[in-house]
């Protein structure tokens, strides 16, 4: 048939042609075949032209005629980069939370005396009343404590109570003593004499054994009227035992030192004053 004779060339060179083509066709078992690709699919074959990809190394020509090396053995991996990125950013993240916390948290201060009834309550008022009259109260934490339990519990005297009101300070704490987790908590620890000074220390050994307490603690610890800028006393006197001038001397040296100690602190803490 003539018509059948014609058509055999043209299927034999449509089966070179396939048979041409399958050589070229990438075996995914072997990295030693050829791969042809072309990187933009809508741009014309003039400005994309098809080049050939080796095992060990490929050069790709881009949309733009820019020539690009890369090894298919060490080509980063885009879920490894995105995965290194993502936990770059999640630490920067968590590094800024904990310098945001860290100048969140307030300076916390705790004022300390025997009973927690007398000294350290009005300490811990008359510092109170200062910050507030500043309009620092968020920025800090403050709290009084006794070296002994006796009165715990209990308000603060009244007789201290009363001589506070007077000078328009309200003496609201209730007595308790100190703790093992206050030298964690509080960033200054002041006592009201060197009897307490020496108990506060003997406590924070005596605790250490028992629980981990940070090695700094002790450098937390001051003696009161080591802040007093216009008195020379080197210890606020215990008023329990004396008459009504006792606690106007005691309220005296705490008016001094608390003015200098709010001066200091927000000196030296950008957090606070800022």
């Amino acid at each position: 048939m003539p018509g059948a004779v014609a058509l055999a060339p043209t299927l034999a060179a449509a089966s070179s042609s396939a048979a041409a083509a399958s050589t070229l066709a990438p075996n995914p078992t072997s990295r030693g075949d050829p791969l042809t690709i072309r990187l933009c699919r809508n741009a014309p074959a003039s400005a994309t032209p098809l080049v050939p990809l080796v095992a060990t190394r490929r050069y790709v020509r881009g949309c733009r005629g820019a020539a690009l090396v890369a090894s298919p053995h060490h080509a980063p991996n885009p879920r490894l980069r995105f995965a290194s990125a993502a936990e770059g950013m999640a630490a920067e993240a968590s590094t800024a939370g904990a310098a945001s916390a860290a100048e969140a948290k307030p300076f916390a201060v705790l004022f300390v005396c025997l009973g927690n009834i007398c000294r350290s309550p009005a300490a811990e008022a008359v510092f109170r009343t200062l910050v507030s009259k500043r309009g620092l109260d968020s920025k800090f934490l403050i709290d009084s404590a006794g070296t002994i339990g006796y009165h715990e519990g209990n308000k603060a005297d009244s007789r201290m109570r009363a001589a506070s009101k007077k000078r328009g300070i309200e003496v609201t704490s209730i007595s308790r003593p100190i703790k093992p987790s206050d030298f964690r908590d509080f960033d200054l620890i002041l006592a009201m004499d060197r009897q307490n000074y020496e108990d506060i220390l003997n406590s924070f050994e005596r605790w250490r054994r028992k629980e981990p307490l940070p090695d700094s603690a002790p450098n937390k610890v001051k003696l009161m009227c080591s802040y007093c800028k216009h008195h020379t006393e080197s210890e606020v006197p215990d008023p329990y035992y004396g008459g009504p001038q006792g606690f106007e001397k005691v309220l005296d040296l705490l008016e001094d030192a608390c003015e200098s100690l709010l001066d200091s602190i927000v000196a030296n803490n950008a957090s606070i004053s800022g």
